[in-house]
């Protein structure tokens, strides 16, 4: 039998081959990259479905609308808004999960999506399985006093709990929550005994804390700014990157010593993972395109969030530090969802 390289030439042979495949290679990836950036040239050419783990009406949901509506207009296609509600997110995050990965849906995400990974054994999903494309918004979330506590401030509601072990409350907005998180590990930190009590959002819990059933309530900024205006509620502290423009007298947790609970959530769209990238960054651009639009950045601080409209890779550095934020307090305060 005859071969096509002799034994005598068989280096240069292989030093061949290796390089005839190294250019097969690079042609094949070149290839690839100029169909991607193709796509990305077209799209979107069909309806964008926007996932949203809300229900129809609130914050959120709206917040999808308005900036889909944004797009929409640019584009010339429509952005299909669909509710995937419950399990904290972790219904939407699965079908994100097995959409393909050619950017026709996305998923206007909470911070849930990291705290599940933390908090669930199977939550359906890793953080690895999603390409992030913009952060929204950041979510202030606020130590929020009964009226009538004999207290004005974190240390002094910690001082409270402290000489009454176990007979103080905390409310949260679930089981599992942002709120709860903070609460737990504020609880932890100051070394007090407080019970938490879980309502099905925040809508449900604020009426127990205005009749004085529970002493303190963690929620968005957004929703009780008008409750503390009115004088019902004392607004002791925000989980927030720096003080906020519309209550500069606030501190945030960080600013009372406890850095470790400064731990805002927030809202950001993803796309599945393997979505090409000049598709993710194309729709990226369009996001902080929306977020600046005056009409949507407007409404976004009328809830009390702080607009944002970060690039994939700035988005993509808040979900490293928030995983890493979120499990220390986790960890620390021995959160259970049992």
């Amino acid at each position: 039998m005859r071969t096509w390289c002799s034994t005598k030439a068989l280096p240069a042979c292989l030093a061949l081959s290796a390089a005839l495949f190294a250019a097969a290679y690079a042609a094949a990836h070149a290839a690839d990259r100029a169909g991607a950036a193709g796509d990305a040239a077209s799209y979107p050419n069909q309806p964008v479905k926007l996932l949203v783990a809300t229900t129809a009406g609130g914050t959120a949901d709206t917040l999808a609308r308005a900036i889909g509506k944004h797009m929409s207009e640019r584009w010339g296609q429509p952005i299909v808004v669909e509710q995937r509600v419950g399990a904290n997110g972790m219904i939407a995050s699965a079908q994100l999960k097995r959409a393909p990965a050619d950017g026709y849906t996305v998923y206007l995400s909470l911070s849930s999506m990291v705290q599940n990974v933390l908090l669930q054994k199977e939550p359906g999903y890793a953080l690895t399985d999603f390409a992030p494309v913009s952060q929204v918004a950041v979510f202030p979330i606020a130590a929020v006093l009964n009226g009538e506590v004999p207290a004005n401030s974190i240390d002094e509601v910690l001082a409270l709990a402290g000489r009454q072990p176990g007979k103080l409350s905390y409310g949260s907005y679930g089981i599992g929550s942002g709120g709860h998180i903070v609460g737990a590990g504020l609880a932890h930190q100051g070394k007090v005994d407080m019970v938490h009590v879980p309502y099905a959002g925040e809508a449900a819990g604020f009426p127990d804390l205005v009749s004085g059933r529970i002493t303190l309530f963690y929620a968005s900024l957004g929703f009780v700014a008008q409750q503390a205006e009115a004088g019902k509620v004392k607004l002791l502290a925000v989980a927030s990157p720096a003080r906020l423009r519309q209550f500069p007298d606030i501190p945030t947790f960080a600013e009372e010593g406890f850095e470790a609970v400064n731990l805002p959530g927030w809202s950001g769209f993803f796309m599945p993972r393997d979505t090409p990238r000049p598709i993710v960054e194309k729709f990226s651009a369009a996001v902080r395109d929306a977020v600046a639009d005056p009409a949507i950045h407007q409404l976004i601080e009328g809830y009390g969030y702080v607009p944002v409209g970060n690039t994939p890779d700035e988005f993509q550095q808040v979900l490293r530090t928030d995983l890493q934020g979120w499990r220390r307090v986790i960890e620390a305060s021995a959160i259970r969802l049992d």
